[in-house]
């Protein structure tokens, strides 16, 4: 009989690797199978149990661009199979360096809808169930002093939501409280104190970060890449959904500027949530579909 215990870490690891528990007798194997949203199972080779087990290449390429489920697969000596339950996979960057985009692939027929800060905890759960109805994708940029006082039911929420495949997490600091002049040290400190959504969440806002206003400088893209962040998410699309100019009209602007490629910029609040309808359905007749970060970025072989 073989038992498997995989603990992802949290938060992410600079290095890519997990935590697991293993038990059987001699000869045992154990592999991870990470599971792509919209894609085949990705599993890696079967290798000897650690405690830290590394994640092979093309395990790792799967992950590279964000959180993604999977488990892991045990095999004894005489070839029975277990796997665990399905959990969600740490991503993989560790330090390195930072890419700015403000767009993916405009060879690929997709969109980013990404709604930033959290301060309405309703709005961000009614974007979440409107992207879900819809199947549609999308991705959430938070500040961590929004979401240390969201209720364990939003918490639920969300975490059902990346494991489904319909929201990538992101992180947007601590609080609007970084600039273009930003030092490393401090860019380090607010970013290591948005930490802790990611602790409340169990979820990983690497390897996207959208700096506040989308302002940042050399002290912001040094301290993003030393602690594994490999997108500074920018965008080219932004509607002013701060503006609560009325979902219609919010769709309109929305459907009309995107593109390929496209990253859209708005808000986790209450009007824009009302827009989410109208936005995905014009953005398909349009032939665009809205999908989170990880999917816009993820390696085509991955």
């Amino acid at each position: 009989m073989v038992a498997v215990a995989p603990v992802p870490r949290l938060p992410a690891p600079r290095h890519a690797a997990l935590s697991v528990t293993a038990t059987g007798g001699p000869g045992l194997r154990i592999r991870v199978v990470v599971l792509p949203h919209g894609r085949r199972a990705v599993p890696g080779p079967w290798g000897r149990p650690t405690h830290r087990l590394a994640m092979p290449r093309r395990v790792a390429r799967a992950l590279a661009a964000g959180a993604l489920p999977g488990y892991v697969e045990a095999r004894d000596h005489t070839g029975a199979v277990v796997r665990s339950h399905t959990m969600l996979l740490p991503p993989t960057p560790g330090p390195g360096s930072v890419r700015v985009v403000r767009h993916g692939s405009r060879h690929r027929a997709q969109v980013a809808l990404v709604f930033d800060d959290g301060l309405d905890e309703g709005g961000v759960v009614r974007i979440v169930s409107a992207l879900r109805k819809a199947n549609a994708g999308g991705s959430l940029c938070l500040n961590g002093i929004n979401v240390q006082r969201w209720s364990p039911a939003t918490v639920a929420t969300l975490h059902d939501a990346v494991m489904d495949g319909v929201i990538t997490m992101c992180s947007h600091g601590w609080g609007h409280r970084t600039n273009t002049h930003t030092g490393v040290g401090a860019a380090r400190a607010d970013l290591a104190a948005n930490a802790s959504t990611d602790r409340k969440l169990g979820l990983w806002s690497i390897p996207f970060y959208r700096p506040p206003y989308g302002l940042y400088g050399p002290g912001i893209t040094r301290a993003a890449g030393s602690l594994g962040y490999r997108w500074l998410v920018m965008w080219d699309v932004d509607p002013s959904d701060y503006l609560k100019p009325g979902k219609a009209v919010l769709a309109r602007r929305v459907v009309r500027d995107a593109r390929r490629g496209s990253i859209v910029v708005m808000h986790g609040i209450g009007s824009t949530a009302d827009a989410v309808p109208a936005m995905v359905r014009g953005l398909r007749r349009k032939g665009l579909r809205p999908v989170t970060l990880t999917t816009m970025f993820m390696p085509r072989s991955g």
